[in-house]
């Protein structure tokens, strides 16, 4: 068994690796808080699921009641080729009781499926990074309507109507080409597909999918998004699961948690020993 010396020394390796990529992220996303396109996400819960596990053997979910309906991650004002803006209004702190009226359809559609976490933080979150840049939009420039829109374009877009169109159903495997394919047929425009691969076989799932609008809510390409048009690989095969991808090593991560909270207790005593005695 390694050290706990050496895993330690890891972990800081990591946390500096770790902080260095946020700082590059963060810069990328920097200034103006003018956007070109506004895309609509739609993750599906059973994947959204699984990775919400892999971060954290105990972690749960609350999934929608219907399993095989898709629901909203946000809508996001984008700059071509970049991402955000992001949090750009800080003077329209979001408020729980605006969502009052229409919380109950926000609970099933816009469902926080991470369990575990505070009250609306997913609404918090979405309005505060995405809602706040797309208030110059006059459709959107409150919180109520830009939560509003997001339930309208589900209704109207629902992923699920979407691919059922063209025979692709849960339970089942399709190349990644046919799947956005698929969405440009029927919705006459071409979205984007992400993936979230198992790390242990090597299996793709579906992730997301994001379709785009103008400033006047009107249906168009995602041509020139960032990371358009999937992060799955273009020629091989994703998964649309029809339930929680099985295959994360739980047993394993519980295993790997505890040598690590083992080596910070050491650690910690042996560097609190070494104080008192010099």
């Amino acid at each position: 068994m390694f050290s706990c010396k050496i895993i330690v020394s890891v972990l800081f390796l990591f946390f500096i690796a770790k902080t260095n990529s946020d700082e590059n992220y963060l810069k990328a996303t920097t200034g103006s808080n003018d956007f070109d396109v506004l895309i609509f996400t739609q993750h599906w819960p059973q994947t959204v699921c699984y990775t919400w596990k892999e971060n954290e053997a105990s972690h749960t979910c609350s999934l929608p009641t219907k399993r095989d309906e898709w629901t909203i991650h946000g809508i996001w004002p984008s700059q071509y080729h970049k991402i955000g803006p992001q949090f750009c209004n800080k003077s329209m702190p979001f408020n729980p009781s605006a969502l009052k009226l229409i919380e109950t359809e926000l609970q099933e559609k816009w469902i926080d499926i991470e369990n575990g976490k505070t009250s609306y933080s997913l609404w918090k979150h979405e309005w505060d990074k995405h809602g706040t840049c797309a208030a110059t939009v006059e459709h959107l420039n409150s919180e109520v309507k830009y939560f509003k829109e997001g339930l309208n374009l589900l209704t109207k877009y629902d992923m699920k109507n979407v691919l059922v169109q063209e025979n692709i159903i849960p339970g089942q495997t399709y190349n990644t080409s046919d799947i956005l394919n698929a969405i440009e047929r029927i919705l006459g425009k071409r979205g984007s597909l992400f993936c979230i691969k198992n790390k242990d076989t090597g299996e793709s799932y579906i992730f997301e999918i994001r379709i785009c609008f103008d400033k006047m809510l009107q249906l168009i390409n995602c041509d020139e998004t960032y990371e358009y048009p999937t992060n799955c690989d273009l020629s091989g095969y994703v998964t649309y699961p029809d339930k929680l991808p099985q295959g994360h090593n739980v047993a394993q991560k519980l295993q790997i948690q505890n040598v690590l909270k083992y080596c910070l207790f050491i650690n910690f005593w042996r560097i609190f020993y070494n104080r008192i005695v010099s």
